[in-house]
């Protein structure tokens, strides 16, 4: 039930280990997310199947908790396998979701590269937030968009930086992960799910075939290895006024 852009972890094969470090990178911005917050009303934009969304209700139960996402299979699992007291759920559109009362601390992580028009994202973002409120968000900053097809844009610290300037909010606290590639099967194609090693298998497929129709993005792609290495770079920081 979890795929290359979802992770279900009541649903995870746990001999997969390539896909438990996956895990352990949304839950450490989750971790990272929860230190962040201030204030009684959080929202978590874009909260998948709910486990973040739990971490912060359990750590902080003296907040209320709502946890918005587009996909209704993924909200109903949240309902089913995630709820907590001050924990509810519900489903909707990330740039246009309204609410009557601004929130006080507004976390995203992992939802901006996914949208067709990020800065229609923050622009709702901001508009959701109390007066003096924080928002925690992170993204990829290297490449992405040649491995996965779930991904429309690619960003850079400095660019990331950028789409919340524009609102008055700058970075504070800043939190790095990098995440080594794992090379076994990446070219390889299992006939039956149970042989899969681990969830990005058989991606490096779909990453040639997308050099054949965007040769000048290798060039991108290289770069970054010689920079960076073989690994994929996240960052994910607390934007606020103050």
């Amino acid at each position: 039930m979890h795929t290359l852009e979802r992770i279900y972890p009541l649903k995870m094969d746990e001999r997969l280990a390539a896909d438990q470090a996956t895990l352990d990178l949304h839950m450490q911005r989750y971790e990272f997310a929860s230190d962040s917050l201030a204030g009684s009303r959080v929202l978590d934009m874009a909260c998948g199947c709910g486990y973040g969304s739990a971490l912060l209700a359990e750590r902080h139960p003296d907040k209320q908790i709502t946890g918005i996402d587009i996909d209704p299979e993924a909200i109903a699992y949240a309902q089913a396998h995630y709820q907590r007291p001050n924990l509810r759920y519900q489903c909707a559109n990330a740039e246009t979701f309204a609410a009557s009362e601004g929130f006080d601390s507004i976390v995203s992580l992992e939802t901006i590269e996914h949208l067709p028009d990020p800065v229609r994202l923050i622009e709702n973002l901001t508009r959701l937030l109390a007066q003096g409120g924080r928002i925690i968000a992170s993204v990829p900053t290297t490449p992405t968009l040649d491995g996965n097809p779930h991904h429309l844009h690619d960003f850079s610290p400095a660019s990331f930086a950028r789409l919340f300037r524009r609102h008055g909010l700058r970075p504070h606290e800043r939190f790095e992960q990098i995440q080594r590639w794992e090379f076994s099967g990446l070219f390889k194609k299992p006939e039956k799910k149970e042989a899969r090693q681990h969830r990005s298998e058989g991606v490096g497929n779909a990453v040639l075939a997308y050099y054949r129709s965007h040769p000048l993005y290798l060039f991108r792609r290289l770069w970054s290895i010689l920079r960076y290495g073989p690994s994929n770079r996240y960052l994910t920081c607390r934007f606020s006024a103050d």
